[in-house]
């Protein structure tokens, strides 16, 4: 007799190490207020404070957009752990930008 794989329950698994985002902000607007803090939101409840959040606005310091290649913003970079990822907009869109940043399972079926 066989044995069955038991099905698991999902639980959310909290990632281990440290994470490391760059955020591109064009100046003061909506925004960029919205990304800002949907990031920090999404970084309280899934990385227990694990990571670390640069902002850049690129008003400002557009040397540092254009040697990053980001050309729009809001613009998030997830430096580390690699490889490294880039999402586009406010992340407001909480569950793709979890799939995006591998801080969900997704596609399970």
């Amino acid at each position: 007799m066989s044995k069955t794989p038991k099905a698991k329950p999902h639980a959310k698994k909290k990632p281990r190490g440290h994470y490391a985002f760059r955020l591109f902000l064009a100046g003061n607007g909506p925004n960029s207020h919205k990304a800002l803090s949907n990031l920090r939101s999404l970084c309280r409840e899934h990385l227990n404070g694990h990571c670390t959040i640069e902002t850049i606005d690129v008003i400002r310091n557009f040397e540092a957009a254009a040697r990053d290649n980001i050309l729009i913003t809001p613009a998030l970079i997830m430096v580390t752990p690699g490889p490294r990822v880039v999402v586009l907009g406010n992340l407001n869109d909480r569950e793709k930008v979890l799939l995006a940043l591998r801080l969900s399972g997704g596609g399970e079926s």
